[in-house]
């Protein structure tokens, strides 16, 4: 008989590492992902066969170059788990030393990332420990009517088949929601016709293999940020300010702007919530979409670079009940 892959005893759980080779296998500093489709992790080998003179027509020889692992994971936004995964990427963690709820906040404003561990059992007879991992980027969509999704691409260094015995334990906590008492800001201005958007973060990775099969390093070399957010079509405003520089005619500046998306929910030592902060964007477009004879509503979807200013070009502070430092 085959096993499904929504086998109930499959399993995803994240950790932080204290360091390089020291992979987190203590069940109480893991959290336990309810992973979306989308989520997986395969061994890549790379493995190289030669033909040599000597060998006629066909190859003789062949040998493994390299190994790692690669993957993502996908999860709507629950307040644990993202506090996991925003530890890791993009990293910058700070604890505001409460307790119902913490406050955490996380930015891009540095060169110092943690290694994370992955505790999978997929199938669900098949345990993996995969340490050393390092994210190489984060993904945030917010949709109407939808709760936030959150994906995590990442690069393992070490993989292996045999774990100890855990048991899952999932935070009993809803995800953040686009409509939780929402918050969505458009250059300093609160916009109630925001129906959506998405923020990608993607880090440079340069691998570094030395004198084993295994990568000796993954190093950080550079970070990319960029956002695509639509609302309902107004006026004109947005549009001539990217297009015109706020005027009739094109202009060789850029236009900038900011942009900021929060949720919560709950209150008191129950209050749940989450906000990403871009303070400095460099609009790169504005599109209302084609015109379309049966008439719908004209939706505009705005895209810009998300950049370093007087700030860091991202801050995620987020409230939950983890209180403690990540």
């Amino acid at each position: 008989m085959g096993i499904s892959s929504a086998d109930p005893n499959a399993f995803v759980a994240l950790g932080v590492q204290s360091a390089l080779g020291t992979p987190q296998t203590t069940a109480a500093k893991l959290r336990y992902a309810k992973y979306l489709a989308g989520t997986g992790f395969k061994a890549q080998l790379e493995i190289v066969s030669l033909r040599e003179g000597g060998d006629g027509l066909e190859k003789g020889f062949t040998y493994k170059k390299g190994q790692k692992v690669a993957g993502q994971i996908a999860v709507y936004g629950r307040p644990e788990i993202l506090g996991q995964a925003l530890a890791l990427v993009p990293g910058g963690a700070t604890w505001d030393a409460a307790s119902g709820p913490a406050g955490h906040t996380f930015d891009t404003g540095h060169a110092s990332f943690p290694w994370g561990t992955l505790v999978a059992q997929f199938p669900g007879t098949a345990p993996q420990l995969i340490s050393d991992v390092r994210f190489s980027g984060l993904s945030v969509e917010g949709a109407a009517a939808e709760p936030w999704k959150f994906t995590f691409p990442f690069i393992g260094i070490n993989h292996g088949a045999s774990i100890g015995s855990f048991t899952p334990t999932y935070a009993s906590e809803d995800p953040f929601l686009f409509h939780s008492s929402p918050t969505y800001v458009v250059d300093g201005t609160g916009d109630s016709s925001v129906n959506s958007f998405k923020i990608d973060l993607g880090y440079s990775l340069e691998e570094l293999q030395g004198q084993a099969v295994t990568l000796d390093d993954i190093a950080v070399q550079a970070l990319d940020g960029t956002i695509e957010f639509t609302r309902r079509f107004v006026d004109t405003t947005l549009w001539k300010k990217i297009h015109m520089g706020a005027g009739i005619v094109p202009t060789t500046s850029v236009a900038t702007g900011s942009f900021r998306a929060g949720a919560l929910y709950g209150s008191g030592a129950s209050l749940r919530s989450l906000d990403f902060y871009l303070n400095l964007l460099a609009y790169k477009d504005f599109d209302f979409g084609e015109l379309d004879p049966d008439g719908k509503t004209v939706i505009e979807t705005v895209q810009a670079d998300v950049l370093k200013g007087a700030t860091h070009s991202l801050i995620a502070v987020l409230k939950n009940a983890h209180a403690s430092a990540y």
